[in-house]
């Protein structure tokens, strides 16, 4: 696969294989907040690629996907469906063994609020650094006035005070990095700016390391998810876990699922929230899927009875798919699309297989 984004196309495929076509890939790696793409990737466990590649075109991924025919690891199904080939899966193993940081990748999670971190993180690094030694004069590697006004009310007042916040939090980078892979850490070191140290740009660094702009941007991607995946799970640090307060809510849903949802909250039926919100029913149950996905105690048990839930999950294992329309004329009773995707969402969130 000759770049890293062919690759996580690649991975991408092996998830879905031709349940799903390429545009609905295309997608899912763009960061489209669409129901249909959410379900997806919930359905085959491939929302930690979400929106890695925000300014990939069709033209593009449909270049990457010709790319991997004509090299063996992908064949056409359909004309826009593909699957891996034996090569491919070997190929991917031998991707992801040999750029492990890929498993740090938490698209959906993450992706709205990765940079926030960052750019606290960078600026408030060089801000402690430079004043702790007397360096007031110095150009800041980000203008965003939100992010500036956050690192100058983070900051102590006392000279003392600096000089032992910067000491703790150099204590809490130096154990993040050891346990990040060496490339990760790498990438990481080069672009934060310190006394007398100008950061490097991702461009620099990738001139520098040989690599493509794209695959720094992977790894730098995988390290701030690694970092706020470990802030989240590990009390042990001292002050990481500032830089990411106020920035995540509970759970994550698009700005119209949430009104939806808070109708729910509220008691309201499906036809009531139709009629309030003066959309379809159809969009609606979109909501309440995308709802299913990101919140586990949302109870489905109103739509979707426990009986009805299993055999629909029984009906998809034993088919080994989750083809909608395969599914509805292969479960013995009538039931509903709705029905149906709530069911292997909530399989999905209990079980994640």
């Amino acid at each position: 696969m000759e770049t890293i984004r062919q690759a996580i196309i690649a991975s991408t495929i092996q998830a879905i294989g031709s349940e799903r076509s390429i545009y609905g890939i295309f997608h899912l790696l763009k960061g489209k907040k669409s129901a249909q793409t959410i379900q997806d990737g919930a359905f085959f466990d491939v929302l930690t690629y979400f929106g890695l590649f925000p300014t990939l075109t069709r033209e593009k991924i449909e270049s990457d996907i010709s790319s991997l025919i004509y090299n063996g690891y992908v064949v056409k199904v359909e004309s826009d469906r593909v699957c891996l080939t034996e090569a491919g899966h070997k190929k991917i193993h031998k991707f992801q063994t040999e750029h492990p940081y890929i498993n740090d990748l938490q698209g959906w999670d993450y992706h709205r609020f990765s940079e926030q971190v960052w750019l606290r993180l960078s600026l408030y690094v060089q801000v402690i650094t430079n004043v702790t030694i007397g360096h007031h004069r110095f150009f800041p590697v980000t203008h965003q006035i939100e992010v500036q006004d956050w690192v100058k009310s983070h900051l102590p007042k006392e000279q003392r005070e600096r000089e032992e916040l910067a000491r703790q939090l150099h204590i809490d980078l130096e154990r993040f990095l050891e346990d990040c892979s060496e490339v990760q850490a790498l990438v990481m070191v080069l672009q934060l700016s310190g006394r007398q140290k100008v950061g490097m740009t991702k461009q620099q660094i990738a001139d520098q390391l040989k690599l493509s702009i794209e695959k720094i941007n992977i790894i730098h991607l995988s390290t701030l998810h690694r970092l706020i995946s470990k802030v989240e799970r590990d009390e042990h640090f001292v002050h990481l876990p500032l830089f990411i307060q106020g920035l995540k809510s509970s759970f994550v849903l698009t700005e119209s699922a949430r009104e939806t949802y808070d109708l729910l909250e509220e008691g309201k039926t499906i036809e009531e929230i139709s009629h309030i919100r003066k959309l379809k029913r159809n969009t609606i149950e979109d909501h309440i899927v995308e709802i299913a996905i990101q919140n586990p105690s949302f109870s489905i048990r109103p739509y979707v009875p426990m009986e009805v839930e299993e055999s629909i999950v029984k009906v998809s294992r034993n088919l080994q798919t989750t083809r909608l329309r395969d599914l509805k004329e292969s479960i013995p009773f009538e039931v509903d699309y709705f029905v149906i995707r709530l069911a292997l969402v909530r399989k999905k969130v209990k079980h994640g297989s």
